[in-house]
């Protein structure tokens, strides 16, 4: 397998058999030594997203031609992560809005469709703020103020995950009316409690 961080040919010391997840590790350790985190991974031409990388994980790194990883600084990650999170919980909340109204008035019909949509976004979502808060309180991203210090960073929604299945089991019950109530009373005030989280962040490092 031929590995190239930033366009540059690497030789990692891996034993051989090594998986692809291996790799990643190595290659990462190898980035951050330099003070720099990895902001793209691409595996024979396709783009890995974390979901793809777990699946890939146990699979041998020699069936994998070409990997290309690109690196940002944690300060820049940080900012395009903040975006995306703002941005993101902006349209599942007008998502959320649109489908409660049209499961309201008992049209399935027209819900049907943007709701398989926005709970692919939900996933992706969810999964976005969980790692910047995490990445935040380990340090990989740079904040002057920490959450729980005496600072003005609000805390993060709780329960997160569980709001996700909840509203998942009602669906596969076809119970659409319980779709609707976990709509408007925990997953709308839920995305607008992490937007909140997002702005106050985007304004603390503004300052």
């Amino acid at each position: 397998m031929r590995l190239r961080i930033d366009g540059c040919d690497v030789s990692l010391d891996l034993s051989a058999g090594s998986t692809f997840g291996a790799v990643l590790g190595e290659a990462g350790r190898t980035v951050a030594s330099g003070g720099r985190v990895v902001s793209r991974i691409v595996a024979d031409g396709r783009e890995i997203s974390t979901r793809f990388e777990r699946e890939m994980a146990d699979r041998p790194a020699g069936e994998i031609g070409t990997v290309d990883i690109t690196t940002t600084t944690p300060d820049a990650l940080f900012r395009e992560a903040l975006d995306g999170a703002v941005g993101l919980s902006l349209a599942i909340r007008g998502d959320a809005v649109t489908i409660l109204s049209s499961l309201r008035a008992g049209d399935l019909a027209a819900a049907g469709p943007r709701y398989a949509t926005c709970i692919e976004s939900l996933g992706t979502f969810f999964q976005l703020a969980g790692a910047v808060f995490n990445a935040i309180g380990t340090g990989v991203f740079p904040l002057a103020v920490r959450p729980g210090s005496a600072g003005e960073l609000p805390s993060p929604p709780d329960a997160t995950a569980g709001i996700l299945q909840r509203l998942l089991r009602a669906q596969k019950e076809n119970d659409w009316n319980a779709v609707a109530d976990i709509l408007e009373r925990e997953i709308v005030p839920n995305i607008d409690g992490w937007s909140a989280f997002f702005k106050a962040l985007k304004e603390i490092r503004a300052e």
